[in-house]
């Protein structure tokens, strides 16, 4: 991670790392994250809507393995069905650390009404077949947060002191 990059490498070959933990107070409209630094990404067409993130958990591989860096587009558009996404869950402790940030695979049921659908229930899947699914309740669900879609993993190792600061809760 570096703390710094020219601005021609800003979204061209780097994108921002955020501290993941200060979306609590707002993304979105609200505000936005602490950038605690710039990763170098290969191979990716990049956009100002994209960032990093490091994943601590098991629940994702083989396909994201425990500590990978992690390039998310923010708040993606259309369904949400079959993607793997960076969520924020207020209602919810993950059941393994009992962080409010994972990466699943998403998973709703809904109902249609007069008024158009609405969730029924929302599965968070992992792909690790040894870790149990969290399940929301239609309740639940309304306050369920996405932060951003899985895109790639970054091969990039984590700076020292930098692992606790930038990492989802995920499991």
């Amino acid at each position: 991670i570096k703390p710094e990059v020219s601005r021609t490498a800003e979204y061209t070959t780097h994108v921002p790392v955020y501290d993941v933990s200060a979306a609590a107070g707002g993304w979105g409209a609200e505000g936005s994250p602490t950038t605690i630094g710039w990763v170098t990404v290969t191979n990716q067409r990049l956009s100002k809507e994209m960032f990093a993130a490091q994943v601590i958990g098991h629940s994702m591989a083989p396909r994201i393995s425990y500590g990978s860096w992690c390039l998310f587009r923010k708040c993606p558009a259309g369904s949400r069905e079959g993607r793997l996404l960076l969520v924020q869950a207020n209602t919810h402790l993950d059941p393994e650390d009992g962080g409010r940030y994972t990466v699943k695979r998403y998973h709703s049921t809904k109902t249609a009404s007069e008024d158009g659908w609405q969730h029924e229930a929302v599965e968070l899947q992992p792909l690790n077949p040894t870790f149990a699914t969290i399940q929301l309740s239609a309740d639940n669900a309304q306050d369920l947060r996405v932060i951003g879609e899985f895109v790639a993993v970054i091969e990039q190792e984590a700076a020292p002191g930098q692992r606790d600061r930038a990492h989802t809760d995920e499991e």
